[in-house]
């Protein structure tokens, strides 16, 4: 009988440890997730390359201007100008979360493709850009970048596409929102950050969207606000944002927009399966434009 007492006791002690333990587990992730700047850098992961790689010429038969964009906080961002010989459009290129503008040059060579010029940029707290970076300050970025495409390139708003690639899609659609231009380019954006959370993390369906640190990210509601031709691609096999929030992103937007869903395609290799249709997507998105 006093075994089994003792017994009893130390099950509930290990039950209410694991209790304790796990409240404190939720406590921690809640407190990650609610603060903003505790979020932001979770959710946003530069990655500094090694010098030999940015010696590199990575869009064929173009070289590149590596420049600097002066920013208002007095830092500075690190782009590489790609500029077509005539070529009288430029895409502007928000890349995702993760790593540095190295890893978007195929972007540029896509855009060389369809004879688009192209200005990739790294955001602020970036690789060689300076400063420090939140969810806000990418989405500043995103209006300094088109500002400096207009005063110091020269480039007519008619002309100037801006593209986002994954939580770019929020930079891309909410300069869009504010600044003329001829068009978009969304490739696998996200809708709302809770949701591609959720899908990276699952544990986080344990957390409400209330409970996540509030930011502007929000491209449903933006591309209510976006009045120029969208091109949304996405690839259906995207481990990281599901595809289907390219469709939320769609089923928003106005017209005149367009999906493509590219079946082979993940989050990370966009073109590199499915290539001929991600290609023949872009060169038709920009033959469509004025």
């Amino acid at each position: 009988m006093k075994a089994k007492k003792i017994l009893a006791i130390t099950g509930m002690t290990i039950l209410g440890l694991v209790v304790v333990s796990l409240g404190y587990i939720y406590f921690v992730i809640l407190h990650t997730i609610s603060d903003f700047t505790y979020f932001s850098k979770a959710v946003l992961h530069p990655r500094v390359s090694a010098k030999e790689a940015y010696d590199v010429e990575p869009v064929p038969g173009i070289k590149k201007e590596s420049i600097f964009i002066p920013c208002s906080d007095g830092s500075k961002m690190h782009a590489w100008l790609f500029k077509k010989t005539g070529a009288d459009k430029l895409v502007i290129i928000n890349h995702g979360a993760g790593g540095n503008l190295i890893g978007r040059a195929y972007i540029a060579k896509r855009a060389a493709t369809a004879n688009c010029s192209s200005l990739l940029y790294d955001y602020r707290g970036y690789a060689q850009s300076t400063g420090d970076f939140n969810l806000d300050t990418i989405l500043e970025d995103g209006l300094t970048v088109y500002d400096y495409a207009r005063k110091e390139l020269g480039y007519p708003a008619d002309k100037i596409i801006v593209c986002g690639e994954s939580i770019g899609s929020a930079v891309a659609a909410q300069t869009a929102a504010v600044r003329p231009c001829a068009g978009v380019i969304i490739l696998c954006g996200v809708s709302r950050l809770p949701v591609a959370i959720r899908k990276i993390v699952p544990i986080f369906w344990l957390f409400p969207d209330a409970a996540f640190a509030k930011n502007k990210i929000d491209n449903p509601t933006t591309f209510k606000s976006v009045h120029v031709p969208v091109l949304f691609v996405h690839g259906k096999k995207d481990e990281q944002v599901p595809y289907e929030c390219s469709e939320v992103n769609f089923k928003a937007a106005s017209e005149p927009k367009t999906i493509v869903l590219l079946p082979g395609c993940g989050h990370d290799d966009l073109g590199v399966f499915d290539s001929a249709m991600f290609q023949k997507a872009i060169d038709d998105f920009v033959a469509s434009l004025k």
